[in-house]
C-alpha cells in the first residue's frame, strides 16, 4: 500500500507530504484548490511524461517521492529480475530539474521509465473520469476482460509472442529488401521462365495452327466442295466418274483378250479406279470430320495471339525463338548463384512464430469468452447494489483472424438502465452518471481478480447525487476491505464514507499561492461535509446531517 506521498516544487504545491494509511481516504477540496495537481504528481510516480512547466520555482529541480509497503506483495522476484535492491518498504522517486530533463528511482537506483512503469502499475491503479471515457475503446474494454479473466500472464505471453513475430517480421522484410536488387535479374528469369513453360511453344505448333484456323474459317465451304466433289466420284449409275471408269473397264476388259496393248488399257484402268475410289472414300471421311466448331476455332485464335504476344514481348520471330530463350534462360537459371539459405531459415521462423502469436490470441479468446458470462452477472450485481435494478450489462465480443495489439478480438460493451430495453453500446446510450456506475462496478469487480494494493479513484462520481452518491461510497467501503482505496471526490455522501478524510486547499503569501493538505479529524469533517452539501454558510441542519452521515458510516463499519 502507499504509506507516504512527499511532493517539492509542483506546480502550486511547494512542499507538501501526506501520509496514507489502509482502508479508505478521501480526498475533497474547492475547485481549483489543487487535487487534480496532486494526482499530476502521483502519475509521475507512474512513469507519466514530465516538462519544466510543472516547476513552482524554475530555478529548482522538482521531487515526487513515493513510499509504499510491499512486503506481502511477491514482488522480490520482479526486482531481481530488474536487478534492484528489494526493501519491504520501497521508495520510488521521480526528479525533474530546471531543463525539463527527469529521472527516476526505486530504492535510489537509477530506472529507465519502462522499469518504473513495469514496478509501479503493480502497485497503484488510478481510475479518473478520462479512464470512463476509455470504455469507448476497443483495447481497454479487453484489457478489463483480461483482469476478470486472469489472463495476465497468458496476455503477457502473447504480447512477447506477438513481438517476436513483429521483429522478426520485419527483419524478413529487410532481408528480403537486401536481396532484391541481386535477385532483380533471376526474379525476371524466373517469370520469363514460368511464363514460357506455362505456354509450352512447340517448334511447328504455329503452322499446324494456323492451318486448323483456316479449315475452320471455311469449313462450310470445304465441306459444300467435298460433298460435290464425292457425288462426282459416286458409283451410283449416271453421271459420275466412277461408274464412267467401271464401264470403261469392261469395255477394255472385252480388247484385253486381244493382247498386247489392251491388255496394259484394263491395268491402267483398274489402277485407275482403285485410286479413284480410295480418293472418294478419304474426301467423304473427310468430310465428315469437318465441323463447325465456333468454340475451338477463338481457342486456336487465343493460342495464336498469345504466341504472337510472347514472340513480341520478346522480340522474337517464331516459335523456335521462344524455344531458344527458354533453353537460354534454362541454362542461366542453373549457373545462376542464388543462396537463399538464410532467406528460407527466416521464411519458416517467421511462419513459426506466427503460429505462436495465433495459437495464443485463441487461448485469450477461449478465455475471455468464458469469463464473458460471469463478469456479466458480477456487473448486474454490481449495479443493482448502485441503484441500478432491472439493468442489463452485456459483451459482444467478435474475433478475426488479424493479430492484433490485443489479440484477435474486439469487444463492445452493451447496457440498458430499463427492463424491456435491449442493451445498446455504452459508449452511446449511457449518461455521465451511468457510466461513472458502471466503470465503478467494473473496477470493483476487476480489482477482486487482481493483488494490487492501492486502487485511486479521481473525481469518478460526475453525474451522480443522493441515494446512488450513498451506494457508490458504500461500494469504495467494499472495495477498501482488500484494497487501500484513494477517492478524490465533490460529494458529501462519498466523503462521508472515508476512513480517513484529507482536505486539500490554497494558502496564500503576499507572494504566492499554493496548495496544502489538511488530515480533518471528526468535528472538521462535519464541517468540511456540511459545506459540501450546502456551502460557505452551512446551516445547523446540514452540520446535522453531516453528523449523521459520519455516524452512519461509522456504524457500518
Amino acid at each position: 500500500m502507499l504509506t507516504s506521498l512527499q511532493i517539492e516544487n509542483y506546480a502550486i504545491i511547494r512542499s507538501l507530504e501526506i501520509p496514507f494509511q489502509q482502508g479508505l481516504i478521501v480526498i475533497t477540496g474547492e475547485t481549483g484548490a489543487g487535487k487534480s495537481i496532486l494526482m499530476g504528481a502521483l502519475s509521475l510516480i507512474l512513469g507519466n511524461r514530465a516538462d519544466t512547466d510543472v516547476l513552482f520555482d524554475k530555478s529548482r529541480k522538482c521531487i515526487v517521492e513515493a513510499t509504499f509497503r510491499i512486503s506481502d506483495l511477491g514482488l522480490r522476484p520482479l526486482f531481481q529480475q530488474y536487478d534492484l535492491d528489494y526493501q519491504d518498504e520501497t521508495i520510488i522517486r521521480r526528479e525533474i530539474n530546471e531543463h525539463g530533463k527527469s529521472r527516476a528511482f526505486i530504492n535510489d537506483t537509477p530506472v529507465t521509465l519502462a522499469v518504473l512503469k513495469g514496478v509501479s502499475s503493480l502497485l497503484v491503479d488510478i481510475h479518473s473520469q478520462h479512464q470512463t471515457l476509455m470504455l469507448q475503446n476497443a483495447g481497454f474494454r479487453l484489457r478489463l476482460i483480461d483482469q476478470f479473466a486472469r489472463n495476465q500472464q497468458l496476455y503477457a505471453q502473447y504480447q512477447q509472442a506477438l513481438d517476436t513475430w513483429r521483429k522478426q517480421k520485419k527483419a524478413l522484410e529487410q532481408l528480403r529488401e537486401k536481396c532484391a536488387e541481386a535477385d532483380r535479374r533471376y526474379d525476371f528469369n524466373r517469370y520469363t521462365v514460368e511464363e514460357l513453360e506455362a505456354a509450352a511453344p512447340d517448334p511447328d505448333e504455329q503452322v499446324r495452327i494456323e492451318q486448323q484456323i483456316n479449315e475452320l474459317t471455311h469449313a462450310e465451304s470445304i465441306k459444300s466442295h467435298l460433298y460435290n466433289a464425292t457425288s462426282l466420284l459416286s458409283e451410283q449409275e449416271g453421271d459420275n466418274v466412277l461408274y464412267m471408269l467401271k464401264t470403261i473397264r469392261e469395255e477394255c476388259r472385252s480388247l484385253a483378250n486381244m493382247g498386247g496393248e489392251y491388255d496394259s488399257y484394263l491395268q491402267r484402268l483398274d489402277n485407275l479406279l482403285a485410286e479413284a475410289q480410295d480418293l472418294s472414300f478419304e474426301m467423304s471421311r473427310k468430310n465428315d470430320n469437318i465441323e463447325l466448331n465456333p468454340a475451338l476455332l477463338n481457342e486456336l485464335n487465343e493460342r495464336l495471339d498469345l504466341l504472337f504476344s510472347l514472340q513480341n514481348k520478346y522480340h522474337v520471330n517464331d516459335n523456335a525463338g521462344l524455344i531458344e530463350l527458354l533453353n537460354q534462360l534454362h541454362r542461366e537459371m542453373e549457373t545462376y548463384s542464388d543462396n537463399k539459405e538464410e532467406l528460407k531459415e527466416l521464411e519458416k521462423t517467421v511462419t513459426h512464430s506466427e503460429e505462436a502469436a495465433i495459437a495464443l490470441a485463441r487461448q485469450l479468446t477461449e478465455t475471455r469468452r468464458n469469463a464473458i458470462p460471469q463478469l456479466t452477472r458480477a456487473m448486474e450485481d454490481r449495479l443493482a447494489m448502485l441503484g441500478m435494478k432491472g439493468s442489463r450489462f452485456e459483451v459482444q465480443m467478435d474475433t478475426t483472424d488479424e493479430l492484433r495489439d490485443n489479440g484477435a478480438d474486439s469487444a463492445t460493451f452493451l447496457f440498458s438502465a430499463n427492463t424491456g430495453i435491449a442493451p445498446a453500446d455504452i459508449a452511446k446510450i449511457a449518461s455521465g452518471g451511468e457510466m461513472s456506475r458502471i466503470m465503478l462496478c467494473l473496477k470493483s469487480i476487476i480489482t477482486d481478480t487482481m493483488y494490487l494494493p492501492t486502487i485511486i479513484f479521481d473525481e469518478i462520481d460526475t453525474g451522480i447525487s443522493g441515494e446512488t452518491a450513498s451506494k457508490v461510497g458504500q461500494m469504495m467501503q467494499l472495495l477498501s476491505t482488500n484494497h487501500q482505496v484513494i477517492a478524490i471526490t465533490h460529494l458529501p455522501q462519498i466523503a462521508a464514507c472515508g476512513n480517513e478524510h484529507l482536505l486539500v486547499h490554497k494558502q496564500s503569501t503576499e507572494t504566492q499561492t499554493f496548495t496544502n493538505i489538511k488530515i480533518l479529524g471528526t468535528q472538521e469533517r462535519e464541517q468540511v461535509i456540511a459545506t459540501m452539501m450546502s456551502g460557505e454558510s452551512c446551516s445547523e441542519s446540514a452540520m446535522n446531517t453531516a453528523r449523521e452521515m459520519l455516524q452512519s458510516t461509522l456504524k457500518k463499519k
